[in-house]
C-alpha cells in the first residue's frame, strides 16, 4: 500500500470542465426546437458525468471533489458561453449552476459508493 493519497490534479478539473462545456454547448446548438424542459436532465448530466470521472481519481473527500469539479465546470461553461453564444440570460446560468452542482453531488455519492463496495486489494 502506498502512503500517498490520490487526489485529482488541476488538469483533471480542466478536462471535466471542457467535457461539461461540450455537453452543454452541443445541446444548445443542436436542440433549439425541443422543449426547454428536456434541457434540465442534460445540464444535470453535464455536471454528473465529468464530476464522476474526477471523483474516481480520489481516495477521500468525494463530496468536496465533486462539488469543486461541478463549480469549475459551471465557471468554465459560463465564461465560454458568454464569449461564444449570444442571448444567454442570468436565469439560464442559475439553472445551469443548480443542475451541475446537483450532478456533482450525485457523482460524489456514486463514486464513494463504488469505492466502498470494492474489496480491498
Amino acid at each position: 500500500m502506498s502512503d500517498k493519497e490520490r487526489k485529482p490534479s488541476t488538469t483533471d478539473y480542466l478536462a471535466a470542465a471542457a467535457l461539461a462545456y461540450g455537453i452543454v454547448y452541443f445541446w444548445i446548438k443542436t436542440m433549439t426546437s425541443t422543449p426547454s424542459l428536456l434541457a434540465y436532465p442534460v445540464y444535470y448530466l453535464a455536471g454528473l458525468v465529468p464530476s464522476y470521472l474526477v471523483c474516481r481519481r480520489t481516495d477521500s473527500s468525494h463530496l468536496a471533489v465533486g462539488i469543486k469539479s461541478a463549480l469549475a465546470s459551471w465557471a468554465f461553461t459560463a465564461v465560454t458561453l458568454l464569449a461564444f453564444v449570444e442571448g444567454s440570460s442570468l436565469a439560464f446560468f442559475g439553472i445551469l449552476l443548480i443542475c451541475q452542482v446537483l450532478g456533482g453531488a450525485t457523482a460524489s455519492y456514486l463514486a464513494l459508493k463504488q469505492s466502498l463496495s470494492k474489496p480491498p486489494s
